[in-house]
Formats: C-alpha cells, sequence, structure tokens
C-alpha cells in the first residue's frame, strides 16, 4: 500500500515545505554567525589599530617635550624645533603630525626681553597619529595634547 495515496489531497507536500523552512531557518543562523563573526574580527583588530596609533601620538609627543626642555634650558624659545604642521612616518605607516606648540609666559612681561628665560613658562603641545585615509575600515586618528610648565631651572 501506497502511503502518500492513502492521505488526503490538501496534506500531500507539507513535510516539503517544512523542511523548506528548516533549511531556509538554518541558512539564516549560518549567515548570522558568519557575519557577527567576521564583525568581531574587523572589530578586534581596529581596536589594535587604535591602540598603535595611540602610542605612536605618546611617542611624538615624548619627543616634542624632549625638544621642548631642552630649548628651555639653552634659553630659546620653547618651540624652536617643535613646528606646528611638520609630520613624519612611522615604520607602522602611521603619520605624526604637530598639530599646535604654543609658548606662554605668564609671568613675565612681552616687552622685556629675555625674562620668560627666568620665569615659569607654559608650553602647551597638540600632536596626532593617524593611518589611512577618512572613510576607510582601518582608518585610526588619535589625538593628545599636553601643557609643560618648566622653569627654565
Amino acid at each position: 500500500m501506497n502511503i502518500i495515496a492513502s492521505l488526503p489531497k490538501q496534506q500531500r507536500g507539507i513535510s516539503l515545505v517544512g523542511a523548506i523552512f528548516i533549511l531556509v531557518a538554518l541558512a539564516s543562523v549560518g549567515i548570522a554567525m558568519v557575519t557577527l563573526n567576521s564583525t568581531t574580527t574587523t572589530t578586534s583588530a581596529l581596536n589594535v589599530e587604535q591602540s598603535r596609533a595611540l602610542y605612536a601620538a605618546k611617542s611624538g609627543m615624548e619627543w616634542a617635550i624632549a625638544i621642548v626642555t631642552n630649548n628651555d634650558q639653552n634659553f630659546v624659545d620653547s618651540c624652536t624645533g617643535v613646528v606646528p604642521g611638520n609630520e613624519w612616518q612611522t615604520t607602522e605607516g602611521y603619520t605624526i603630525k604637530i598639530e599646535r606648540c604654543d609658548d606662554v609666559c605668564p609671568a613675565c612681561c612681552d616687552a622685556t626681553p629675555g625674562a620668560c628665560s627666568l620665569n615659569p613658562r607654559i608650553t602647551t603641545i597638540a600632536i596626532s597619529a593617524r593611518r589611512g585615509l577618512v572613510g576607510d575600515t582601518f582608518y585610526v586618528f588619535r589625538k593628545i595634547q599636553s601643557s609643560i610648565s618648566y622653569d627654565g631651572s
């Protein structure tokens, strides 16, 4: 006896519909898992790149601070050699740029030449590090700013 022939005409093919539904559901779950895995991998890689950009900016800041404090000890303008707009490349492909270097001597009068070499001064430095182009998947940009108070002694 044929089992399919004994079913009413309204129930024929119902198992095919159920099987297709299950296949579509499993395919959707599989696609969601692949997408989630890809997104997680991309996010992790971007976090690493952002950390590297931050450390590149910090190294640029340390370089600028060394120049500024050396200039202060030699009684020249603190920002000499730390020119805003200057940029250089690291071996990892990051571009480090001097965004700002302002030398302020709050305790002295601008009319007194050399007075800032004797009084406390404040130098503000801003450094940025970037890699890639704006809009790229792995574009990273970090900017840090620091103010240094130095009395010249």
